[in-house]
């Protein structure tokens, strides 16, 4: 198809052009003065002449300020002149730049966008963008100084260029006519520069502003309405055409009264649009449009999680029956949707076969059935010892090819009942229904808005709306979008109006988002800024030394709550490589406190369970979907958490193959197709790997920078260098020595002293003398610092819980532990 643009007003003068807009008005004003003259003529002749006038003129009255053609008119022809379908409105900001540019030599971006921001209907759009028009309007008066002077040669392919964008755009979404608003987002899509830096300026996406024109496009038409109307990308409202037949317009159907018990019909729901409400999935629809359309195997399955919008997908396709917007073998047929539930409720199998078989005989008889079967699968559950299900019952209609059948299932259920049924399965083609994208989501959320804005009277911008679909997309995975998103936006806007406030804005979702999902979103700032910048010095309390695992776990933090981490993968993935006892999963431990809240924030695996072929299933799921994935499942439920691999180089290859992907991007699929996101996790993967090459090293006085450097080669007889070179950082720990030993003690017994004195308000105090005995008992050159909380069990915990229940001691007393030759002694402190 040729697309162009071509209005010959722009080949005049701007004194041709108003002589032709003079010319033109004094026209309609002569013919209507004709009109009324004629009307009080005695010829009967001259006064239908003047009605035939009068008809016209009223026709030019009801089409002024819209376009020659209308943009459906246009794409029906091989050579679109979009001019054709500008409104006059429209044709006044394009024209008025080309006429103001050449004189003024300002440029016509600007021009174009100072006068769209004096509409009513423009400002209104900002204002969703939470953006203040005045001081829009402000910012573009002053790109307005700059000269850069076109002739109109030079205008007229810019001209062009604007109103093509503005025609897609319009098309896009579903408008008439290209209106001023498709101008405004069509020079927000371009390229030039200066718009981009204002765009920038205000924090506003090219795409928000398509999204927030529709957005205050139907607030208006829908706001006084108790539901959504049925539409698919744009809005479709006319119900008033929608047709009523209870039969086909042949004649040839027939009534359905044994079906009607346990059935649904979805084309009469349409009637009464209850139902056809579709945004997304276009994909999915064609093909199920297409599969049901054909004449052999018209049988089609759709597969997806709760949510996908499986049943969306057919209700729209009733819509789109009812309005013959279908092939023309889909016309006057009813789509029917089988109460599976209802069906099997409380029935014998003998009873179950008579009511299928006489439901078979309704759908044969009527001719004019498509059989919608949600929730498939539970007709295979229906058999009992040695009898048939039901459907078998049902397998002779659905290979006869002459209904089409469309059924949805899950993926896991699809797996243990219809995969296994070869027979069954090969008569359909099976669809995938995944989860819309987050651009349709918002789409979603923007028709959703306008009725939520109705009820809650909290005025809806666009920024909260985006906010939404971001925040939902990445921290409530356990729903898919729209509806996790929706239900966060219904969230904030409760929020709203508690705190009485009339607009919400993104800050307010924010905030509800990181109370329930308990993660800090917000960028850092106050108490938290100070904290990640003494980031180390806060773990140091808790951590002996390591200074280099210290700093590379810090400046990822830091990294994280800045923003400036990177995007597509974990927060950070660090390996930890050192002798046992060193520190290892103690930073692990720190780590989640600090950033998750919680030590229990990790979730944690140990390798060495995992060292076989078929471990890969323990960790994404069984094939046969009757098991899901630990680590997949973790990612679900704790999408923000601290991941621990203990043991990491003892796992299978083929384990550790599946982690590329993990550190790589930071998504995971399950058996079940299910995509599993860890962009809000830390993984830290430890090994023992080549500790004595650490001792040596350190022994022989090189430096952490040269050992990690060399340890990342050796490392490749654990890993392959794709795997090695996917982490965040490798970060060494050495050995402890004596000292460091003792300060490891110190610290495990203050944890013992403020768990004393929280649970039972004993004051302990722990004398060098003590504290350097248990440093003593504890050290081992093989084991590092890991036999300290045995001795300290032995030594101090079990001592103190016999006095206690002894009632030696009691709340209040103040206890100090020394060491005598005699061994450890505990003192009531007056």
């Amino acid at each position: 198809m040729d697309i162009y643009f071509k209005d010959n007003r722009l080949f005049l003068s701007a004194i041709g052009e108003a002589v032709v807009r003079l010319v033109t008005y004094s026209t309609y004003i002569v013919l209507t003065s004709v009109v009324v003259i004629l009307f009080f003529s005695s010829i009967e002749s001259l006064r239908w002449l003047s009605l035939l006038l009068g008809i016209f003129l009223f026709d030019r009255m009801l089409h002024a300020g819209k376009g020659e053609k209308s943009i459906i008119e246009l794409k029906g022809e091989k050579k679109q002149n979009v001019a054709l379908a500008l409104t006059g409105s429209a044709y006044r900001i394009l024209g008025g730049a080309f006429r103001r540019a050449p004189v003024t030599g300002e440029d016509p971006y600007f021009i174009m966008l100072a006068d769209l921001v004096r509409r009513r209907d423009m400002r209104k759009v900002l204002t969703r963008l939470n953006v203040n028009p005045s001081e829009f309007a402000e910012k573009i008066s002053q790109n307005l100084t700059v000269v850069t002077k076109k002739k109109n040669e030079e205008l007229r392919p810019l001209i062009s260029l604007v109103a093509l964008a503005a025609y897609e755009n319009a098309d896009a979404v579903h408008e008439r006519f290209i209106e001023p608003r498709n101008i405004f987002a069509a020079i927000a899509s371009s390229k030039h520069p200066g718009v981009q830096k204002l765009l920038n300026l205000f924090n506003i996406l090219p795409e928000d502003i398509a999204e927030a024109i529709i957005f205050s496009r139907y607030s208006r038409l829908l706001s006084r309405i108790a539901k959504l109307p049925s539409f698919l990308g744009g809005l479709v409202y006319e119900s008033s055409v929608m047709r009523k037949r209870v039969i086909n317009r042949a004649w040839t159907s027939r009534p359905t009264r044994y079906l009607d018990q346990y059935s649904s019909d979805l084309t009469e729901m349409v009637r009464r649009e209850k139902i056809g409400f579709l945004i997304g999935h276009k994909e999915e629809y064609e093909r199920v449009l297409q599969v049901i359309s054909r004449p052999g195997k018209p049988n089609v399955l759709l597969v997806g999680d709760p949510g996908s919008g499986k049943p969306t997908i057919v209700a729209h396709l009733a819509f789109q029956m009812k309005k013959d917007n279908v092939p023309s073998v889909l016309f006057d047929k009813r789509l029917v949707s089988l109460d599976v539930a209802k069906l099997i409720s409380n029935a014998t199998p003998e009873q179950l076969s008579d009511r299928i078989q006489k439901i078979i005989g309704d759908i044969v008889n009527a001719g004019n059935i498509v059989l919608f079967i949600p929730n498939i699968h539970d007709l295979f559950r229906t058999a009992q010892a040695q009898a048939i299900n039901a459907i078998d019952l049902l397998l002779p209609i659905i290979t006869d090819h002459e209904i089409p059948v469309i059924g949805d299932s899950y993926p896991r259920e699809f797996k243990s009942f219809i995969e296994p049924r070869t027979d069954f399965l090969n008569q359909f083609d099976v669809v995938n229904v995944g989860e819309i994208s987050e651009e349709e989501a918002m789409r979603f959320l923007v028709y959703r808005s306008i009725l939520l804005e109705h009820d809650f009277k909290v005025f809806v911008t666009f920024g909260a709306i985006r906010k939404s679909v971001e925040l939902a997309h990445r921290y409530f995975r356990n729903k898919l979008l729209p509806g996790s998103a929706s239900d966060l936006l219904k969230e904030a806007i409760v929020q709203a109006t508690r705190l009485r406030e009339k607009t919400l804005t993104p800050d307010i979702v924010i905030d509800v988002a990181e109370k329930q999902s308990k993660i800090p979103i917000q960028r850092a700032s106050g108490l938290e800024t100070e904290k990640l910048l003494n980031l180390e010095s806060l773990i140091h309390e808790k951590l002996v030394n390591q200074e280099a695992a210290v700093n590379g776990v810090s400046q990822a933090l830091r990294e994280y709550r800045s923003g400036l981490s990177r995007s597509g993968g974990p927060i950070a993935t660090f390996l930890f490589v050192g002798p046992t006892g060193v520190g290892k999963t103690e930073l692990a431990k720190i780590l989640a406190k600090i950033q998750f809240g919680s030590k229990d924030a990790i979730q944690r695996f140990d390798m060495s369970e995992y060292q076989d072929k078929q471990s890969v299933f323990r960790l994404i799921g069984n094939p046969d979907g009757s098991k899901t994935g630990t680590l997949t499942d973790a990612a679900l439920q704790n999408p923000y958490s601290l991941i621990l691999l203990d043991e990491f180089e003892k796992a299978h290859p083929d384990v550790l193959n599946i982690f590329l992907q993990v550190f790589d991007d930071g998504r995971l699929s399950d058996s079940l197709g299910r995509t599993m996101s860890f962009e809000n996790t830390i993984i830290i993967a430890t090994s023992n790997a080549h500790s004595q090459f650490i001792k040596e090293s350190i022994e022989a006085g090189k430096n952490m920078g040269e050992i990690s450097e060399e340890l990342k080669k050796k490392l490749s007889d654990y890993f392959k260098p794709e795997l090695i070179n996917r982490f965040s950082n490798i970060v060494v720990f050495r050995s402890l020595n004596r000292e460091e030993i003792e300060r490891v003690a110190g610290l495990l017994v203050g944890d013992v002293s403020d768990l004393l004195h929280d649970v039972h308000g004993i004051t302990l105090r722990v004398e060098k003398s003590a504290i350097q005995k248990i440093a003593e008992l504890g050290y081992s050159p093989v084991f590092g610092a890991r036999p300290l909380r045995q001795v300290i069990s032995e030594k101090i915990r079990g001592v103190l819980a016999e006095k206690i229940l002894k009632k030696e001691i009691a709340r209040g007393n103040s206890i100090s532990i020394v060491y005598e030759e005699s061994g450890f002694v505990f003192n009531i402190v007056e």
